[in-house]
Formats: C-alpha cells, sequence, structure tokens
C-alpha cells in the first residue's frame, strides 16, 4: 500500500513538473534587452517597457518607426526593471505587458500604486483575450496579441501618446 501511495504521489508530482514546464515554454515572455533611440538631451522623452514577444515587439518598432523623424527621446526597457524608473524624467511612459487572470503583473501595479499624481503620464496596453480590462483612473487598451492587429493598436498607443506629449512639442528633425 505504502509503494503504491508513493507511485502516486511520484507520478503526480512528474505531471505537476511537465506541465509546468509547459505552461513556461508555451506562455512566457522574453526578456526585452534595454535600448535607445535619439538624443537623451532631447526634451521630449519617452520611455517605453514592454515584454519580449513577436507582436509586442513588433508594437514597440512600430511605435518608434512612428515618430522616427521627430524629436523625442526613446528609451525601451524590459517591464520587470520598472522598479529602477524614476517617472519624473519621462513626459510618457508606455507599458506593453500580458495580464494573467485580468490582473497587471505585481511590479506594474506596484508602479501605479507608487505614482498616483502622475497616472496621466501613463498608456497600458494589455495582452489579454478580454476587452474588459479596468484600472481605476488609468486608461487601459486591452485586446489579443494578434500579429494583424499590430497597426490597429500602434494607432491607438500613438494618437493616445501624441496628446501626452503635445503635437507642439514634435519638432521635425
Amino acid at each position: 500500500m505504502k509503494r503504491i501511495l508513493k507511485i502516486i504521489v511520484f507520478s503526480v508530482l512528474i505531471l505537476f513538473s511537465g506541465f509546468w514546464v509547459w505552461y513556461e515554454y508555451t506562455y512566457s515572455m522574453d526578456t526585452v534587452i534595454p535600448f535607445e533611440v535619439n538624443d537623451s538631451n532631447l526634451e521630449t522623452k519617452v520611455l517605453i517597457a514592454s515584454q519580449g514577444s513577436r507582436f509586442k515587439d513588433s508594437l514597440v518598432q512600430n511605435i518608434l518607426k512612428h515618430y522616427q523623424n521627430d524629436s523625442v527621446y526613446f528609451k525601451v526597457i524590459d517591464v520587470y526593471t520598472m522598479f529602477t524608473v524614476n517617472i519624473d524624467k519621462w513626459d510618457a511612459l508606455v507599458i506593453i505587458n500580458s495580464w494573467e487572470y485580468g490582473s497587471p503583473p505585481r511590479n506594474v501595479k506596484k508602479f501605479i500604486k507608487n505614482h498616483p499624481d502622475q497616472l496621466d503620464k501613463l498608456i497600458i496596453l494589455s495582452t489579454v483575450g478580454s476587452s474588459n480590462i479596468a484600472l481605476e483612473d488609468i486608461d487601459v487598451i486591452s485586446g489579443e496579441s494578434v500579429i494583424e492587429k499590430t497597426s490597429e493598436y500602434t494607432n491607438i498607443v500613438v494618437e493616445r501618446l501624441d496628446k501626452i506629449i503635445k503635437p507642439q512639442t514634435l519638432n521635425k528633425f
């Protein structure tokens, strides 16, 4: 009887481990290697904090391409390094990440909670299957990570970003 119980426990542990490995491989995001676009001395500064995935990487590249002829400094970082961000140095922050169970990751929640007086700088795009995402006092864009919809989401983010950084500050090179 003890031997059968040990076999059952061992089997359950093996199944759980296999499921965990499959889940991490299937749903985990790549790490974003930080990079900068344009001169950090420019007046308008935008931080993009993202997770790595084909959809999110395409979205970031489309946003950068949209502003390629404008005097805007961009820095792109991994969303999990947001604890290092001094929000006062940025005119706008674009956060692009996946939410699980309809809630942002703990570090994003904490970042938002720590800066209640600067929520007007935030643009959050959550890649989830539901469009019923909401955070108090923050307009959250939500949708699926469908690569064919990258242009649609780029347009939404750019429209909101333009409102924050003010069109008159967008000086052509």
